[in-house]
């Protein structure tokens, strides 16, 4: 029947299960959809992954909860596309910029203009329509010929040009923020996303950059992108103009310029999304700005950011808007400083949280909030960053110098803890002998102490060769108990060359110590201790240090948990298998093995392997920065709880493990509370004429009150002033230099620093192997020793005789010599001139000094004077990154463009403010009065008995 009814099922779709109800005569032919290409599934995995991160981010900002702000951007298409966008049509700029030959976009506006804004929002519609493509080929509906690339948001700061090709530090930010990738080819698919152009990098930071390393990143950018390659970039309109003047500019991009916000959106907008409870004191405080459109207040709610802060600064009681009324604002940067300063009690409020919500934030004093946020921000102000990263917490002088106490205080724990420990196993024994009378110190642990600590060290080395020495970098780690995944992961992290070294790390020392006591002593515990120290121990801690196999995105809360679970698990699993090696010379030991004597050695082995590995964990130096800098007032206690916080707040952002404020105007204003810069002057305010010169000495005028909170110099910086003398001033040195020539002549001591992390690590080995058995002395003289060691070292080598150096600029070369070794280069060979640190054969000196960087296939100077990355030694100048005022005369005369001049210490920690205070017209009150300190001269221009004006340059 079934045949003569010629009945014919065709099913079409994705469906788990097909049913087929009755009679089935013929064949059933089933065709599959084919296999998903690896890279597209790659491709889609990030897409998803990056879609959840922005999604989380959007709303952590507030901007979902409200109706958008229409914001008006200015398009310079190079196609007749539009010439006008607004924020709340996303999807109109999309289709342009996907409709463009050269997907290239550079967003452009003031601070605070919505670039970050716009630029996630182009992200999040990238990654639909990317994910949507993908389900249309899958379901057999075709597609665009040119598939919809997947954003990746990056921030410029943490890529350096001279190091690193742009596509080999884009496939690298993309493994560390999504390592669990499907792999294509059994590799991490990001080198072959960037090689198969299917990565749209969209760069933030721009203008965030020191100012000679702008047009050095937008030119290496510009020269990485190819026919067919996608970027968006943002950054601030000044800054990005200024290099464009200078010819560095993305070729054949399209640009979006962002203008001010209309004051009746403005008005409109906060109408629409204030409070009940506030909205009629609203509607006072914006009527009145209605009446004033050139008022302070009118100009700062032109811009995004300052909306923003007034909607959430004003948003609920006891916050009051007519407050901006009430305050007699001069300028519009009053205003703005006020509404910065609105929004950390709008943050933290002190009103209890409904019982109710899920995850209800903490309650923060808000004066405390702003006290700890503001150093936060000012720490990364003087560090010249804007990612807040907890693993760099301890590098700050309070932190290093606790770290030795704090050694000391482990040492004596471990020590009590194990004396403890020992004494209650010798009281549980029937027979005594065995521990001769003396307890702890009788059975000769130290020696397998410091087993357990050099084992622990060559298993840490072994492993930090294995992922490439990445010390100081955490990662989310994988799942330790899925061994096969974790293994697979470890394998994929590394290269055969790096395989190689970690293995060396092990057996070549182990072979060699089988060599030595083979045949003369019984086998059984040194063939224990290679299997569980040399083989199984650094195997059990690759798999715990291999990268995540999730596709997410790393967060710092996660990366934290990682790092403290891979800690602990190779405390009670990494440890432990040394310590059986130790303890396995007492089991098995000819005619005098026993369990009693073989537990202790056990047990004081894994004490060392664990002092080692917690020590050089990334979590023991985040306990010990978090626990200084909260005795010290400076952090909450609960200070990741107190990050979450903020950024669920929507003061900060975060991006690939780290946190980062969400706008650098905010960081700037409160790492101006500390002293460590200055506000940036507003983008609007006219550039500052200086005055002319004084033919007198200004008198010294003491420091205004208001300057007595800043902040002093750090020790870096004091250096830096002290080494900032001329050459010429130097002895032993002489200096010829007029418009033709630079020459300087002079003999430089050796200055030997880069011995000191060696010495120091074996100085705090010697502490922790003496300090945990309880030998305070042998301790204590293990450390001065070897800092004696270290500083005879740098003593004789300053007695050594002084090099000769010589340096010799001309308008066509530079001619070099340091001790025997010369070198002259042509200016049309050399690419590159900056003051760098100087690393000899990839051993850092600590010391800075002046490079040069030749062009590709240029001559280049002999082997002695490379300090690698394609750079050359010149000249050795200090141990700060500082140039003599008259080189870098010379330098910016010579070199020209070439030269790269370092970032001033003094000038980001300044805490005055340069204020030109002008008055017109005549004072009738008898005077004109000036608050506060007064630095430079005051000019007065008084009129002539004629009427005529008198020129301030009179006298």
């Amino acid at each position: 029947m079934a045949e003569q009814s010629g009945v014919h099922n065709v099913m079409r779709g994705t469906a788990e299960y097909v049913l087929q109800i009755g009679h089935v005569h013929g064949d059933v032919t089933v065709h599959l959809p084919p296999a998903a290409d690896p890279v597209e599934r790659a491709a889609s995995a990030l897409a998803r992954s990056i879609r959840v991160q922005w999604a989380a981010e959007l709303n952590a900002w507030d901007l979902t909860s409200a109706e958008p702000l229409s914001v008006r951007w200015t398009a310079n298409w190079p196609t007749a596309l539009r010439s006008t966008a607004h924020g709340d049509r996303i999807t109109t700029v999309v289709d342009d910029f996907l409709g463009l030959h050269h997907r290239r976009l550079v967003v452009l506006g003031g601070p605070g203009a919505g670039k970050s804004t716009l630029a996630v929002l182009l992200t999040l519609e990238l990654t639909d329509r990317c994910l949507s493509a993908r389900r249309a080929r899958h379901d057999g509906e075709g597609g665009d010929a040119r598939p919809v690339p997947v954003p990746v948001v990056l921030t410029l700061e943490s890529w350096d040009p001279y190091r690193e090709h742009f596509h080999v530090w884009l496939a690298r930010r993309i493994t560390e923020e999504h390592p669990g990738l499907p792999p294509v080819d059994g590799r991490h698919p990001a080198a072959r996303l960037v090689q198969d152009r299917r990565i749209l990098p969209v760069l933030d930071g721009l203008d965030e950059l020191p100012e000679h390393r702008r047009s050095l990143v937008v030119r290496e950018i510009d020269r990485a992108l190819g026919e067919q390659d996608a970027v968006v970039l943002t950054s601030r309109t000044r800054e990005y103009r200024t290099g464009e003047e200078a010819g560095a500019a993305i070729g054949r991009a399209a640009v979006m310029e962002a203008q001010p916000v209309g004051l009746a959106e403005a008005t409109g907008y906060l109408l629409r999304s204030a409070a009940p409870q506030v909205r009629r004191n609203w509607k006072l405080l914006l009527d009145a700005v209605d009446q004033q459109p050139d008022g302070p207040i009118a100009q700062a709610l032109t811009s995004p950011l300052m909306i923003w802060l007034a909607r959430r600064g004003f948003g609920a009681r006891p916050a009051d808007p007519l407050d901006l009324l009430r305050r007699p604002f001069l300028s519009r940067e009053a205003v703005e400083s006020h509404l910065l300063d609105l929004i950390i009690p709008a943050v933290f409020p002190q009103q209890p949280h409904a019982p109710d919500r899920l995850h209800a934030p903490r309650q923060w004093n808000a004066r405390r909030s702003g006290h700890w946020l503001a150093y936060l921000a000012g720490r990364l102000s003087a560090r010249r960053t804007t990612e807040l990263a907890w693993w760099d917490l301890h590098r700050t002088a309070l932190v290093r110098a606790a770290m030795l106490p704090a050694l000391l205080l482990v040492c004596l724990v471990l020590s009590e803890v194990a004396s403890t420990g020992v004494g209650w196993f010798a009281a549980g024994q029937a027979d005594r002998s065995v521990f001769g009378g003396k307890g702890f110190h009788a059975w000769g642990l130290e020696l397998a102490l410091s087993g357990g600590l050099l084992h622990g060290m060559a298993v840490w080395i072994a492993v930090e060769a294995w992922f490439g020495f990445k010390r100081g970098q955490p990662r989310r780690r994988t799942n330790p108990f899925r061994i096969g995944a974790a293994l697979r992961s470890a394998g994929r992290a590394a290269s055969v060359g790096r395989a190689l070294k970690a293995s060396a790390v092990i057996v070549v020392p182990a072979t060699l110590f089988t060599f030595v006591v083979s045949g003369a002593y019984d086998p059984r515990p040194y063939v224990v201790m290679i299997v569980c120290s040399t083989v199984l121990a650094p195997l059990l801690m690759v798999t715990l240090a291999a990268p995540s196999d999730t596709e997410d995105a790393s967060t710092p809360d996660e990366v934290l948990a990682s790092e403290r679970t891979a800690a602990w698990l190779s405390v009670c699993t990494v440890a432990v298998l040394i310590g059986i090696g130790q303890g396995a010379h007492g089991w098995y030991r000819e005619g005098e093995g026993t369990f009693e004597a073989g537990t202790a050695r056990a047990v004081a082995g894994w004490f060392g392997a664990s002092a080692m590995l917690l020590l050089m964990s990334l979590w023991s130096r985040w306990l010990l920065a978090k626990g200084c800098l909260a005795l010290a007032g400076r952090v909450p206690w609960s200070l990741m709880e107190f990050l979450r916080d903020a950024y669920h707040g929507g003061l900060l952002q975060r991006s690939g493990g780290v946190y980062r404020f969400r706008h650098l105007r905010l960081q700037e204003h409160l790492a101006a509370r500390t002293g460590n810069i200055a506000p940036r002057a507003p983008q609007q305010q006219a550039p500052w004429q200086p005055p002319p010169p004084r033919t007198h000495p200004a008198p010294r005028t003491p420091p205004s009150p208001a300057f007595a909170g800043a902040a002093a110099p750090g020790f870096r910086e004091v250096l830096a002033e002290a080494e900032r003398a001329p050459l010429s001033s130097l002895k032993n040195w002489t200096v010829h230099t007029d418009e033709h020539i630079f020459r300087a002549e002079g003999r430089g001591r050796r200055v030997a620093l880069g011995h000191w992390p060696v010495v120091m690590f074996f100085a705090v080995m010697t502490v922790i192997r003496s300090g945990v058995n309880g030998n305070w002395l042998p301790a204590l003289m293990g450390l001065l020793f070897w800092c004696c060691f270290g500083t005879l070292i740098m003593v004789v080598a300053y007695l050594l005789p002084p090099q000769r150096q010589e340096l010799c600029m001309t308008t066509a070369y530079l001619e070099f010599r340091v001790g025997r070794g010369r070198a002259r280069l042509a200016w049309a060979d050399v690419q590159d001139v900056a003051v760098r640190k100087f690393i000899r054969r990839k051993w850092d000196t600590k010391l800075y000094a002046l490079h040069v960087r030749p062009h590709p296939g240029a001559p280049q100077p002999a082997r002695s004077f490379r300090s690698g990355d394609g750079w050359f030694m010149v000249l050795p100048l200090s141990t700060s990154e500082v140039a003599p005022p008259d080189l870098a005369a010379a330098l910016r005369r010579f070199a020209g463009a070439r030269w790269r001049p370092p970032v001033d210490f003094a000038t980001p920690r300044s805490p005055h403010v340069t204020i030109h205070n002008e008055i017109s017209g005549q004072a009738h009150a008898g005077g004109v009065i000036q608050a506060g300190s007064v630095h430079g001269d005051i000019t007065d221009g008084r009129p002539d008995p004629r009427g005529a004006g008198r020129d301030p340059g009179d006298g």
